[in-house]
């Protein structure tokens, strides 16, 4: 499938409720397709469902997303049930986001005990199950190691039809071959995120592809249907060599895994324009999130590219 590119931005919220729509207006307007957010129970990020409610009220376009939300949050029936509310509310425009869990403090937060990895793997590929089951069948009942559940149903049905879209956040090889039987859109990260730094093969172009050889040998046919999505950093500067020597001396980060990331993108906007369209070449990723400050800035950007 020849996928065109759209844009995503990442928000964990604005200082007030009306910056926040007012927000998500301009979003629409500059041309993001989806806006998404961050689940962590420390830092400050809003809560996820009540926040893309909101601004599902006052957009028409921008779809509502979540990079991502970890199951082991939340009861899969429950969030299935939440999930379908605000496809009706906003016709049709949500992004079901998920992934597995990383950061211990999210776990030591809420009391629920930090699984070995596998494990959260595992219990995420249940809830995906049993989620989808939910939204194209009139009733369910599921017994698996991780969720039971008797008679259960699912209402509102979906504008969505069959159901939502799923995007599933993925770096290690578990997870990697979960996405790929499972997801619709695969959101690639660095493998190890949050765990140990980086080495620059991981994050270049080279480490992405054997990440998606992953998703393709475990999606097989299907593989052509998935949409692949990955996160870039963006800072905006006139001089990307200092910035990068800065970022990495602050950071206390190689500077060759600033430059060589497929996840930052450090320069001008006309680099930024490039780094997007040479990591779309080089990976076959067509959906990009950006962060950070200079989101509004990269309107340009953002017209330019998406569509094509």
């Amino acid at each position: 499938m020849d996928r065109k590119i759209r844009f995503a931005t990442q928000s964990g919220g604005q200082p007030t409720g009306a910056d926040w729509l007012d927000r998500a207006k301009r979003l629409e307007d500059i041309g993001y397709a989806t806006i998404s957010m961050p689940d962590h129970m420390v830092g400050g990020a809003w809560s996820n469902l009540p926040a893309l409610g909101a601004a599902a009220a006052v957009t028409t376009r921008l779809r509502l997303g979540n990079l991502v939300l970890d199951n082991d949050f939340r009861n899969p029936v429950v969030l299935a049930r939440e999930y379908a509310t605000l496809d009706v509310i906003s016709n049709g425009r949500v992004e079901v986001g998920l992934g597995a869990g990383w950061y211990d403090r999210d776990y030591r937060s809420t009391g629920i005990r930090f699984d070995r990895g596998r494990v959260r793997v595992a219990r995420l590929a249940e809830g995906v199950t049993l989620m989808k089951r939910l939204f194209t069948e009139d009733e369910v009942t599921f017994e698996g190691t991780y969720y039971r559940t008797s008679q259960s149903e699912c209402r509102p049905k979906t504008v969505q039809q069959p159901r939502p879209p799923f995007l599933i956040a993925a770096g290690g090889p578990q997870i990697l071959e979960l996405a790929g039987r499972e997801a619709d859109i695969v959101a690639v990260i660095a493998p190890g995120a949050g765990v140990r730094p980086p080495a620059p093969d991981d994050v270049a172009a080279t480490g992405v592809r054997r990440q998606l050889d992953l998703v393709r040998a475990a999606a097989g046919a299907r593989f052509a249907e998935i949409e692949l999505s990955c996160f870039v950093d963006v800072t905006l500067t006139d001089d990307r060599e200092k910035t990068i020597a800065e970022l990495a001396e602050k950071g206390n980060v190689d500077p060759a895994v600033l430059g060589s990331s497929v996840y930052r993108g450090i320069g001008t906007l006309d680099q930024i324009r490039e780094h997007i369209v040479r990591v779309r070449r080089e990976t076959g990723i067509t959906y990009f999130c950006l962060r950070g400050p200079h989101v509004e800035e990269l309107a340009p950007v953002v017209r330019d590219l998406a569509g094509t």
